[in-house]
């Protein structure tokens, strides 16, 4: 199968300076590409880390699904100091994600296995669209998924119940943000296991970035601690919470 790709960043062009969209390969409409950049983060969205990166889902109109991952870049041109931030999306139509069970998380891992994730050689190329296979490679839980190991991981007891206790909030709430630092992709690979086929594709998230109340991911992680200033802001967005700090006492 053939999947359009997008990727967002900085640069300073003759007319526009700042976070647009880089480039886009031939099949992607105005339309798309304006939702996309809407989901994608900017500077300061990642950790100080150099390697550090995150990994999004989330919908596009007409019947489009967008997984992203995003990284660091070249340094920062606008003088605000650190890394630029770059966000690499693959589109997928609803028919296109089913031959992955609707899951994202499969589909993620098979594009990061083909290369079609990494950071662009050159983001000043016109991206072209990129083959997957028309099904997942197999797949087990990851033990670790993320390239910072100071990054602590769950014991497995602890990450099937997170898992569990995400999919029950989300049949109540709208939004769940996850708090305190973990590896997310164990916790995200099985929530997806745990949910409906037919609910997956309308499960969004973000994990790796800062939280955002202006992106509506219905599943965030963040490295912050939960405390009383945090809850009653989350509480007033009607974001319910879970606090990893209580799931390993």
């Amino acid at each position: 199968m053939i999947l359009d790709q997008l990727i967002y960043g900085s640069a300073n062009r003759n007319r526009m300076k700042g976070y647009q969209l880089l480039g886009q390969s031939d099949g992607v409409d105005t339309r798309t590409a304006k939702q996309f950049c809407r989901w994608a983060p900017s500077h300061g969205a990642l950790g100080t880390e150099v390697d550090s990166w995150g990994l999004s889902f989330f919908p596009l109109e007409n019947d489009l699904h967008c997984i992203a991952r995003t990284m660091h870049g070249a340094p920062e041109y606008s003088g605000r100091g650190g890394m630029s931030v770059v966000t690499r999306g693959l589109v997928i139509s609803s028919s296109q994600l089913s031959k992955f069970d609707n899951d994202p998380i499969a589909l993620a891992r098979t594009a990061f296995a083909l290369g079609h994730l990494i950071l662009p050689a050159n983001t000043n190329q016109t991206p072209v669209a990129v083959s997957l296979p028309t099904k997942s490679f197999p797949m087990e839980m990851p033990i670790s998924g993320f390239a910072n190991e100071s990054e602590p991981l769950l014991p497995e007891h602890a990450v099937r119940w997170v898992a569990r206790e995400t999919a029950s909030l989300l049949k109540i709430h709208e939004r769940v943000m996850i708090c305190g630092a973990c590896d997310p992709l164990p916790i995200l690979y099985l929530l997806f296991e745990l949910l409906d086929s037919d609910v997956r594709p309308s499960i969004s998230f973000a994990c790796g970035l800062q939280r955002s109340t202006r992106r509506l991911f219905r599943v965030q992680f963040t490295d912050e601690k939960l405390d009383h200033a945090m809850q009653r802001q989350l509480a007033q967005q009607s974001i319910a919470t879970i606090d990893l700090s209580r799931v390993l006492v």
